[in-house]
């Protein structure tokens, strides 16, 4: 299968907008998730880390919210997950509640649903999925759709929505009447057949797909922009030194097991040993040397940002911005962005090119190194 001429030509316009903060916030968010609920242990699932509801991260909480850069579910109610902790509108105490079908009662259920995700992770696992089982499943189709897309991206597309993967599927030129698994299996399939797309993510192409057929009037997402109008206030600098000491360890550190999991995220777990950080050789001009993919460096630096009037700032030397500009750099020089909640602990990291920054950003010196030299008779100490 391959992208029809009509389609090729809308991939110039998609390509020159793209940001890969999108993509690199996908794969962190998968990561973050493989690592909490990796398959083998899917078995040992007990249902309080399983249903959503509850205040510590479920594996349910997890495929919802937690992994949203890598494909939304978010609408339906929370019935969806089989089993879920929660209230209604009719019954506003706070118990499990489990959809009928799976069971009389709470345990019942949960012991359905759980075996119902073991079934769909096993037939997913075949390298040709059984697609007659996955769509008989009883999990709901975007619950399911999304875990398959997560545990098995070398074989089913980010797309989990029953109506979108139809839409899509004949745009491509798949035939009507295919189980929804095999659109979401085929989708891939013209990702991968395409040389234009066959090296992109799945991300990238679930993006392009969304982009070009289903929010066509939606712009393609770019974290940053123009801050507003500056407001004049006194700086100490004495005190943002303070502060920027106290929290540049802490934000290195976030930025460190962010790269790790995104990595991980990525298919790119074997690379994770070859991370270098350089954040104690700032002659390098960044902190932390990654890869985007196999033999494809990626230039960190870490930015603590502080929210200052309507926007946010960091502090940049004259030799980052040279380093981020040469060159040998200047396609592969990142800025991870570290935002800090009101106690000073990272709690969020943007991912940008330094490219895509600076045509949006104010920059302004805020200090300089004055070198000199003093005559030795005017020296009286």
């Amino acid at each position: 299968m391959a992208l029809g001429n009509a389609i090729a030509a809308k991939l110039d316009g998609f390509e020159a907008a793209y940001d890969t903060a999108h993509e690199d916030a996908a794969f962190e968010s998968r990561g973050d998730f493989l690592k909490a609920f990796p398959r083998r242990r899917l078995k040992h699932l007990r249902m309080d880390s399983y249903v959503i509801g509850l205040q510590s991260p479920t594996f349910c909480s997890y495929v919802e919210a937690k992994t949203r850069p890598w494909a939304v579910i978010q609408g339906a109610n929370a019935f969806k997950f089989g089993i879920y902790f929660g209230r209604t509108k009719s019954h506003p105490e706070k118990i499990y509640r489990f959809s009928n079908k799976f069971g009389a009662d709470q345990i019942s259920a949960f012991r359905a649903v759980k075996a119902a995700l073991l079934t769909l992770v096993g037939a997913g696992a075949h390298e040709t999925p059984d697609y007659a089982a996955i769509d008989a499943n009883p999990l709901s189709q975007m619950f399911k759709a999304k875990i398959l897309s997560l545990y098995f991206p070398e074989r089913f597309l980010n797309v989990c929505s029953g109506e979108h993967l139809e839409l899509l599927g004949q745009e491509l030129g798949m035939e009507d009447g295919l189980l929804l698994s095999e659109y979401q299996h085929g989708l891939l399939r013209a990702k991968l057949a395409y040389a234009r797309t066959s090296a992109w993510s799945n991300p990238k192409f679930m993006a392009f797909l969304y982009r070009t057929f289903i929010n066509t009037e939606t712009p393609p997402s770019n974290p940053i922009e123009k801050p507003g109008k500056k407001v004049h206030r006194k700086v100490n600098f004495e005190d943002i030194n303070d502060q920027r000491n106290v929290i540049g360890k802490r934000a290195e550190l976030f930025a460190l097991n962010w790269e790790k999991t995104r990595l991980r995220g990525a298919g790119l777990e074997h690379l994770i040993h070859l991370i270098d950080d350089r954040s104690d050789r700032p002659g390098f001009g960044y902190d932390i040397l990654s890869y985007t993919a196999d033999n494809q460096p990626r230039y960190i630096e870490v930015k603590s940002v502080g929210k200052i009037d309507r926007g946010y700032r960091f502090f940049l030397s004259d030799n980052e911005h040279e380093i981020s500009l040469s060159s040998e750099h200047s396609d592969s020089y990142f800025f991870y962005l570290v935002l800090f909640d009101g106690n000073r602990n990272p709690v969020d990291l943007i991912p940008v090119l330094a490219n895509t920054l600076y045509p949006e950003a104010e920059m302004q010196p805020s200090s300089y190194t004055v070198r000199f030299a003093v005559r030795p008779s005017w020296i009286r100490i």
